[in-house]
């Protein structure tokens, strides 16, 4: 298994602790008057950086943010454990994408820590994100383990790994996909591969299935089709949250879902987002925001909008159509150099 967290010790054998029990409040008090203080005002991700002990970078720039995304302490020892898994070099990235991080690294080198670009860059960022992921849930992951988990969240990531494989193989894949595939892809068929995909992952079924410390839970759901005769590594990723307006104990609704999408040199990300307000509550989702690339032109945004509004019954102001700049924006919470929450998003059409 490549999951441990180890706190104790039975029968001379490290016993196996997963830390996302909540702890126990203090017992109350008498409230004591205080005099109104006013709310400090919000900190720059660069001072957040300097603050967690890290170098002052795009890898940690992400670290910080999916630290924040997932409410972990942004403790200097806690940021470099996972800078350090993020650095480590992925024995499941094809050889191609291997040397291009040993060369990267030791170009880093003799720059004094030049920031990394390219595949090395998305690598070392998706890792990050698994990290912090598995830190949210109390898990402590080997780094083959972190690797599968990172595999799993970056579609970009399994169709890199593809690249480098035989193609007459691919091939022979692809026709006998075709030939069992149903006439048309639909919701129900994408739902039961998710499902079946995530399950067949054993390490993967476990993540999630694992609340995090903030009572949250991040799952993640991997698959790929093929439609057309194109390829699609998709990562559907969904943040769940107690629903507070259901009586029943432990009910989790959907925060936040986002469709990760790959394909040749194309990405699509659509992030779905519901809102904590009485009056939206009961739908689905009531923002989304996609994220393209290449970039789609922007006389096309607005059109696009529509059609996406008409299938998803969301209200065009609420789409937005952005251009995709980082590899995991949903997850982010970074924007011009400050910090900010998933929900503060502005939203156009």
């Amino acid at each position: 298994m490549y999951l441990h967290k180890t706190t104790g010790m039975t029968g001379g054998k490290p016993e196996p602790q997963v830390r996302n029990a909540a702890a126990k409040s203090p017992p109350s008090q008498a409230a004591k008057p205080s005099a109104p203080q006013t709310p400090a005002p919000p900190r720059s991700a660069s001072s957040l950086i300097a603050a967690a002990g890290l170098p002052a970078d795009k890898l940690s720039a992400s670290i910080i943010s999916f630290s924040r995304f997932f409410s972990l302490p942004l403790q200097p020892e806690l940021m470099a454990a996972i800078r350090r898994q993020a650095m480590a070099t992925p024995s499941t990235a094809t050889p191609a994408a291997q040397a291009d991080l040993a060369k990267q690294a030791a170009a880093n080198a003799a720059a004094e820590n030049a920031p990394e670009t390219g595949a090395a860059a998305k690598i070392r960022e998706a890792l990050s994100l698994a990290a912090a992921a598995a830190e949210s849930k109390g898990v402590e992951l080997h780094p083959k383990g972190l690797e599968t988990f990172a595999e799993a969240i970056d579609p970009d990531w399994r169709k890199r790994e593809n690249s480098g494989g035989d193609q007459r193989g691919r091939r022979d894949k692809n026709q006998q996909q075709e030939e069992n595939a149903p006439a048309k892809i639909t919701a129900a068929g994408l739902k039961q591969m998710a499902l079946e995909a995530a399950e067949q992952n054993p390490l993967l079924a476990i993540l999630n299935r694992l609340p995090g410390k903030n009572g949250r839970r991040w799952i993640v759901l991997p698959f790929t089709f093929d439609e057309g005769g194109r390829e699609f590594k998709v990562s559907l990723r969904i943040l769940l949250e107690e629903d507070q307006t259901s009586s029943r104990a432990a009910c989790m609704a959907a925060a936040q879902v986002v469709l990760d999408i790959a394909e040749s040199e194309r990405r699509w990300l659509f992030a779905l987002e519901s809102t904590s307000s009485p009056r939206d509550a009961n739908l689905p989702a009531n923002r989304l925001a996609v994220y393209l690339q290449p970039e789609l032109p922007p006389a096309a945004h607005a059109p696009f909008a529509r059609e996406l509004s008409a299938l998803l019954e969301i209200p065009p102001e609420r789409i937005s159509i952005r251009n995709r700049a980082e590899s995991f924006p949903a997850e982010s919470a970074r924007a011009d150099d400050l910090l900010r929450s998933i929900n503060e998003a502005v939203y156009y059409a």
